[in-house]
């Protein structure tokens, strides 16, 4: 049997070490340790574990307490909190969010145990009381879901009150034919949902079941759960009937789709973050090598910047951060990727651009910086490595060129461009 897989979320190196140790002697996959509240969303919504043990005092700009509150609402993770040194302020937002147990360091092996072994037992049998209750739901309140019938000879659909009030529509206002429901559906979702009935149909799977848009009548869209099954065939198995439910899933999807923004985006300047960029510059590096296309990096630092903290404080260093991405975001195109790469580095990936035109895209960005508006801080500047990627290298192969040119422009002097192309003489 698999061990539970538990992730340390604690911002204290001795305390996470401390908890890894207690984890692997009493049997469990240890994770982590995490340090932030960034990183252990990043990490549950990538790899959900079956619990969290999670510090009260993160860094990073997500705190514990509001990562507990994504973990529990979006992805049904327990959390265990754990905590140095407890106040009534603390008490209160942990009871806010009702974690499944609360240790005070320091934690004996014994009550570790106990209070992880009481927490994923009360999470399964949670578990398994919703999805009871689920079902009793459904049973007693159909009506909340889209009914339909479909005589598939005469390709005519009849269904229940909700199936049409859910698009918006009264039931008399809508023909009940199936052409005009596919017709509401999203035309980005409809060939993937076609092929899903017709292997249905076909009787390769025993039932259907998609997710997908459909249009409102007042012109929005909402997301759908379609459920189906044939029910009538004749001796050759050609399918004559079936009959199947359509559940609104707008509210889940909101959700994901809000968890998902969060995963991949640094909370602070609203650019991507590193796990964002892996992801995109592995399909953009592979597009180049199939289509030989141009591909170039622009890494930039703010030049000083920790003076900036030490004489201003952090708090307008922030906002410096904060201008530094706005600036980048209305000088650079459409389909480059802004990257918050660490502390005060920043990348943009500017796919279908070759080294000279990168290097224009730099100086555009160096001078608009410069022009920039920073209150109370003044003027603030940054250096620029460029380079292109070349066919058939690795990643972290172009990572380290740009990040040597970057340095080099560092020690030229700041506030300047580094490039291994015929640099721009307005970037200079």
């Amino acid at each position: 049997m698999t061990a539970e897989s538990i992730l340390i979320a604690e911002n204290d190196s001795t305390l996470a070490e401390s908890l890894r140790d207690a984890l692997t002697t009493l049997g469990y996959q240890s994770l982590g340790p995490v340090s932030s509240g960034e990183e252990a969303l990043t990490t549950v919504a990538a790899t959900p574990p079956d619990l969290v043990l999670m510090g009260t005092r993160l860094g990073g700009i997500i705190d514990g307490f509001t990562a507990a509150q994504y973990i529990v609402a979006c992805i049904d993770v327990p959390i265990v909190f754990v905590s140095i040194a407890p106040d009534p302020t603390e008490l209160h937002r942990v009871s806010e969010i009702m974690p499944y147990g609360y240790l005070i360091q320091p934690v004996s092996e014994t009550s570790l145990k106990t209070t992880l072994e009481i927490a994923l037992q009360k999470h399964r049998l949670n578990r398994r009381l919703r999805e009871n209750e689920l079902r009793l739901t459904m049973a007693l309140h159909g009506a909340d879901l889209g009914m339909w019938d479909w005589d598939i000879r005469n390709d005519y659909i009849t269904g229940n009150r909700r199936l049409t009030t859910m698009v918006g529509y009264l039931p008399e206002e809508l023909e009940p034919l199936a052409k005009h429901w596919w017709s509401l559906m999203d035309s980005n979702d409809e060939s993937r949902v076609r092929v899903v009935w017709r292997r249905h149909l076909e009787n390769h799977t025993p039932s259907f079941e998609s997710e997908y848009r459909v249009r409102h009548k007042d012109g929005h869209w909402l997301w759908v759960l379609c459920k189906g099954k044939v029910i009538e065939r004749n001796s050759g198995g050609v399918p004559f009937r079936a009959c199947g439910t359509v559940l609104d899933i707008s509210d889940r999807k909101h959700l994901e789709e809000e968890l998902r923004r969060v995963s991949i985006t640094d909370p602070l300047t609203g650019a991507f973050n590193r796990r964002h960029f892996y992801g995109t510059i592995a399909v953009e590096i592979n597009r180049s090598n199939r289509y030989h296309r141009p591909l170039s990096l622009i890494m930039f630092d703010i030049d000083h910047f920790k003076q900036i903290n030490d004489r201003h404080g952090h708090e307008r260093g922030d906002l410096v951060l904060k201008v530094i991405a706005d600036t980048a975001r209305k000088h650079k195109r459409a389909s480059d990727v802004l990257i918050r790469w660490g502390g005060e580095e920043f990348m943009l990936l500017a796919p279908e651009t070759t080294g000279p035109e990168a290097s224009t895209a730099a100086s555009r960005l160096r001078n608009a910086l410069r022009d920039a508006s920073f209150p109370d801080v003044g003027r603030v500047t940054a250096s620029f490595g460029v380079s292109t990627y070349r066919r058939g290298e690795a990643t972290d192969t172009l990572l380290n060129r740009v990040d040597a040119l970057l340095y080099s422009a560092k020690e030229q002097g700041r506030d300047r461009i580094a490039c291994d192309v015929e640099p721009n003489p307005s970037g200079q």
